[in-house]
């Protein structure tokens, strides 16, 4: 008998923290728990190496496709990375677009780079254009772990999301990776087209011998929103609770979910008490600004990947001051007036929520101010 699966909620959508730290504490046989991380000090910070993608996913948030015509160099990423250490940072997690597009332009030395200054590297792909001489590369230089992007347990369902023949190369990929000894963890992105058979996914995960597996809600931004890809209400709530449920070998992280959890305010109490014994007072949902950035492939900061557009920009990461970035930036996330919602101002778990992602409110509503369109109470008091 399997005992049942070790589910961790992540609350963000963005952050790669979850499933970072679930690897990690894999890889290094520290149990199954994993570390309390700080929400008031800086952790990580996501690096979009470039805007550029072999593939066209009808779901990708970023749209990615053709590079920015600005993108940095490898020199650049170089100066960068230097900044990163001074400023404290822990983990860096490099994607794209698809960041093996890089290869021959200075991947393997932006992930040495990191490691000489005792950083942490993770890396996402979708893994099409992973060979054995890339791979064995890639570990060389140092690269802790990797996540490759799979939305379907079988071509027939991951093919028509991601592009034909993605899910066979992304199965070579896997194999490849873990052969030469880099750790692997999977994503998959949930939506009404693969809602169903997010079993037979722990089940190929397993398979596989993957240790860590991270189901996404899939998010109504970029070519997701242009393509009126989502999932609704139901299927997010069926999909929770056959993940809490299910008896299986993996580790998963679940990011978008929470809000489907059926005694929600029950589950906040607890909560609390927790955060009260590990006499954690800082506790947030929304990381962005307070424990984590993200730098775009030109260079410029954002606090959160969901909201990179020019009202979002705190600086360049390149030509400004990072520190000086992290310390007077990222107000309208630090300072969010989530007391000052009325669906929010009486609710007694928004000490904890703090009204949920302010991305999802700024593209509902136009305001980061508003409560998060997927909040029930939020839902029921606009009638929407």
């Amino acid at each position: 008998m399997v005992d049942e699966a070790q589910v961790f909620l992540e609350e963000c959508p963005a952050s790669p923290i979850g499933h970072i730290l679930a690897l990690k504490s894999h890889l290094e046989g520290v149990g199954e728990s994993m570390p309390y991380i700080s929400m008031d000090s800086l952790n990580d910070v996501t690096i979009y190496l470039t805007h550029a993608c072999n593939l066209r996913c009808i779901h990708c948030y970023l749209s990615a496709g053709e590079p920015l015509g600005n993108e940095l160099n490898v020199r650049d990423w170089l100066i960068i990375l230097d900044k990163l250490r001074e400023l404290g940072v822990r983990f860096v997690y490099l994607l794209g677009g698809e960041p093996m597009l890089l290869v021959r332009r200075g991947l393997f030395d932006i992930i040495r780079h990191a490691k000489d200054l005792g950083i942490y590297v993770s890396m996402s792909t979708n893994g099409t254009l992973v060979t054995r001489d890339v791979a064995v590369k890639l570990k060389e230089a140092g690269l802790d772990q990797v996540q490759v992007s799979v939305d379907g347990p079988n071509p027939a369902i991951n093919d028509v999301i991601r592009g034909i023949g993605s899910f066979d190369l992304a199965m070579r990929a896997i194999n490849i990776l873990k052969d030469v000894g880099i750790g692997v963890s999977l994503s998959y992105t949930v939506m009404s087209s693969n809602a169903y058979y997010i079993v037979d996914m722990v089940r190929l995960a397993e398979k596989l011998g993957i240790p860590v597996l991270t189901f996404i809600r899939v998010q109504e931004f970029g070519r997701a929103y242009d393509n009126g890809i989502g999932l609704s209400d139901d299927d997010a709530e069926r999909v929770l609770y056959e993940l809490l449920s299910i008896k299986a070998n993996v580790k998963l992280v679940l990011n978008g979910f929470r809000f489907y959890l059926k005694n929600l305010r029950k589950t906040y109490e607890e909560i609390k008490g927790r955060l009260s014994d590990l006499g954690i007072t800082n506790y947030t949902t929304c990381p962005a600004g307070k424990s984590r950035f993200v730098i775009d492939s030109n260079g410029d900061i954002y606090g959160c990947e969901l909201l990179m557009s020019e009202e979002f920009k705190e600086g360049n990461a390149l030509r400004d001051d990072i520190r000086h970035v992290w310390r007077d930036g990222f107000k309208v996330f630090r300072n969010r007036k989530y007391t000052e919602i009325n669906q929010c101002s009486k609710c007694p778990m928004a000490d904890l929520c703090n009204a949920g992602c302010p991305a999802r409110a700024y593209r509902a509503y136009g305001s980061i101010n508003a409560p998060d369109p997927y909040c029930p109470l939020a839902k029921r008091s606009r009638k929407i």
